[in-house]
């Protein structure tokens, strides 16, 4: 097979309003400068528009954006407020494994099949002013399988455990045959059996399978000189907080609310009505203050919705038929641990 002497940026999209759609072509347009060593290639699950696709090499559009819903499907993010382990799957709109893993293998297999060698993946919400990241992992790529990047703990911030998913690069030949077959029911099943359900774990396994060699670099690299990753909030659903949820304690048999400011520099209003009737309210939750609010013992609640700010981020109904599934992915439970630190 012919090899291509240039890298491919592959560009994962989904951009399905104007604003997001102008984040994407700002992008393109900002990688113009190096075109001589880079192709490009963007793959969206929602339609590409024609000043990008003047702009790049190749433009895929698969309209297939499959979330996953179901409870067994969702990651469970957790923090750790003084000696308090908190985890619940409700804190984003659901699992974006499928669409995602679709978007890479798309990816990957046209780099394979028309003969580049390396590959260089970011998502659409990033604008880069300085290309020294894709260069200096071309670079690495000559001694390394993959390049991956990883972010300490730090007082309230995200505890990333692996590889950022945001910004990756992989040499072609090395990728374990995962990164080339698509088959949805097989994800699904690895899935659902998977301690950790992100889509960034399961790339660092295909990265690192096969005894690969893989660089880990400092996240910090990605945001020099100008260069911005991150642009958009997937998780965020216009809200101003993610963490108000339900969770079960075990120990006192009760469903309480969680709310915790993480990131919101304004403070935020967190209401909770149970059962259609009663009514909590904590108003003013300012950044990374936390609460803890009893709501009742679950033969008690059949129906919870939270607002926050006024919005609606969560209607839950609760009954015999799924109560059990709620208590064993949504809890709190005592945890002598370093404080304040959180995953998703």
């Amino acid at each position: 097979m012919e090899k291509i002497s240039k890298d491919l940026i592959l560009i994962t999209a989904h951009c399905p309003n104007s604003e997001k759609r102008k984040i994407l072509l700002d992008l393109v347009l900002g990688l113009q400068p190096i075109r001589d060593d880079f192709d490009i290639m963007v793959v969206s699950h929602t339609p590409i528009t024609f000043d990008v696709q003047e702009k790049v090499d190749w433009a895929i559009y698969d309209k297939d954006n499959e979330l996953l819903t179901e409870w067994k499907y969702q990651n469970s993010p957790w923090f750790h407020p003084e000696n308090k382990h908190i985890q619940s799957i409700f804190f984003g709109a659901g699992n974006t494994y499928l669409p995602v893993h679709k978007q890479l293998i798309t990816g990957y297999s046209m780099a394979k099949t028309f003969g580049y060698e390396k590959i260089h993946i970011t998502e659409y919400d990033a604008h880069y002013k300085d290309f020294t990241e894709f260069y200096d992992n071309s670079q690495s790529l000559n001694e390394y399988d993959a390049v991956l990047y990883k972010k300490p703990n730090g007082y309230g911030e995200i505890n990333i455990e692996w590889g950022l998913g945001c910004f990756h690069a992989a040499k072609i030949s090395s990728l374990d045959e995962r990164a080339f077959n698509y088959n949805s029911d097989s994800i699904k099943e690895e899935l659902a059996n998977a301690s950790i359900k992100t889509t960034e774990k399961r790339t660092e396994d295909i990265y690192t399978a096969n005894n690969n060699k893989v660089l880990f670099k400092d996240h910090q690299l990605l945001t020099q000189n100008g260069n911005q990753i991150r642009l958009v909030n997937f998780h965020a659903l216009d809200l101003d907080m993610q963490w108000a949820v339900p969770v079960y304690d075990k120990e006192a048999n009760c469903i309480s609310l969680v709310g915790w400011n993480e990131s919101s520099e304004k403070p935020c209003n967190v209401t909770v009505i149970t059962n259609n009737s009663k009514v909590f309210n904590s108003p003013n939750l300012k950044k990374l203050h936390w609460f803890i609010e009893p709501l009742g013992p679950p033969e008690e609640i059949s129906d919870i919705d939270i607002l926050v700010n006024n919005k609606l981020k969560l209607h839950l109904h609760l009954d015999e038929s799924n109560m059990e599934e709620f208590k064993l992915y949504n809890f709190i439970k005592e945890d002598k641990v370093e404080k304040n630190k959180y995953n998703v």
